[in-house]
C-alpha cells in the first residue's frame, strides 16, 4: 500500500500520427508536441538556406529527407525543442505541456518508420547514422541511437568517436515499416522491436558534447529533451516515419498519503485480529 499510494497511472502522448496526413510539426496543431529544424552547416556557419532537408506527408507517413545533392551537411529532424536563433544560437521548448522524462520512474519512446536510403562516411573512430533517435531524461542522462541501412548503434561518449552497443545485419527490419520501443529505467535503456530486444545498455552522460557553434553543447545539456533526424554532417538519409508516441510514468511519493496508508492497513490488520479472536 505504501508503494501504491500515490503512484499516477502511465501517460500516453501521441507525438505525431501520420494517419493525420500532415507532418510531425502541424500534428496536433496549435500545440504541436514537435518542430521541424533543417539547416546547412559550412563548417563556420549555419543558417536555413539551400539546399536543405525536406518532408512531405502523404501516404500515411511522413517522408523526412536530408539527401538533397547528396549533401552530408544538411540537418533535419524533429524534437521538443526549437531552435529560436541562430546567432546566437537558442533553443526554446515546442510545447510547455511536455512532460518530465524521469528516468528513475521510466519512459518509453516509440516510433514507426523505415530507412529507405542511407549513407555515411563513418570509421572506426567517427560512427555516424543518416538517422539517429536521442532521447536525455531529466538530469541528462540519456542516450543516442543511430540507424544505418543494416545496422543499429549507440553513441559511447561525449565525443562520439566510439560504437557502444551494436546489432548488425538488421537490413530487412530497416527497410520496412517496424515500430522500435526505446526504453529508459533507472540508469539502463532497452531498444526493443516487439518481442525481440536489439539493444541494451547504461544511459550515458553526452553534456561534454561540442560543435556546431555550440548548438551540440546547448543540445546535450538540456533535460527532457528528444530528437529523431540527421544530426551529422557525415551522413544523409530519407525516412517514412508512421508515429511516435511517449509513455511517461510519474511517480511521486506523498510522505502524508504514505503515513495514512500505514495507518489505515494497521488497522485494517487489527480489526481482522479481533475478528478472528
Amino acid at each position: 500500500m505504501l508503494l501504491t499510494a500515490n503512484r499516477s497511472i502511465a501517460g500516453v502522448i501521441t507525438l505525431y500520427d501520420g494517419s493525420s496526413n500532415v507532418t510531425p510539426d502541424q500534428y496536433n496543431s496549435p500545440s504541436p508536441w514537435l518542430s521541424f529544424t533543417t539547416f546547412r552547416y559550412n563548417g563556420s556557419t549555419f543558417t536555413p538556406f539551400a539546399p536543405v532537408g525536406t518532408q512531405s506527408a502523404t501516404g500515411g507517413v511522413t517522408t523526412l529527407d536530408s539527401t538533397t545533392s547528396n549533401n552530408d551537411s544538411i540537418y533535419a529532424g524533429y524534437s521538443n525543442y526549437k531552435v529560436s536563433s541562430f546567432s546566437p544560437v537558442g533553443i526554446s521548448k515546442v510545447n510547455p505541456a511536455f512532460p518530465t522524462l524521469d528516468r528513475n520512474a521510466g519512459y518509453t519512446l516509440s516510433f514507426t518508420m523505415k530507412i529507405n536510403t542511407e549513407a555515411d562516411t563513418s570509421d572506426a573512430t567517427h560512427p555516424r547514422a543518416g538517422f539517429s533517435v536521442l532521447v536525455l531524461s531529466s538530469d541528462k542522462q540519456g542516450i543516442e541511437i543511430g540507424f544505418r541501412s543494416s545496422e543499429i548503434f549507440s553513441q559511447a561518449n561525449a565525443a562520439f568517436d566510439t560504437i557502444g552497443e551494436q546489432v548488425t545485419g538488421v537490413s530487412s527490419l530497416l527497410s520496412s515499416l517496424n515500430t522500435y520501443d526505446l526504453n529508459v529505467s533507472g540508469n539502463s535503456y532497452t531498444l526493443t522491436n516487439g518481442t525481440t530486444t536489439l539493444l541494451n545498455g547504461l544511459l550515458r552522460d553526452y553534456t561534454a558534447a561540442t560543435g556546431i557553434n555550440g548548438l551540440a553543447s546547448l543540445v546535450y545539456n538540456t533535460p527532457n529533451y528528444i530528437f529523431l533526424g540527421d544530426n551529422t554532417t557525415s551522413a544523409r538519409a530519407s525516412v517514412d516515419i508512421q508515429s511516435i508516441n511517449l509513455t511517461t510514468v510519474p511517480y511521486e511519493f506523498s510522505p502524508t498519503a504514505g503515513i495514512l496508508a500505514l495507518v489505515a492497513g494497521g488497522a485494517v490488520n487489527h480489526l481482522l485480529k479481533k475478528k478472528k479472536s
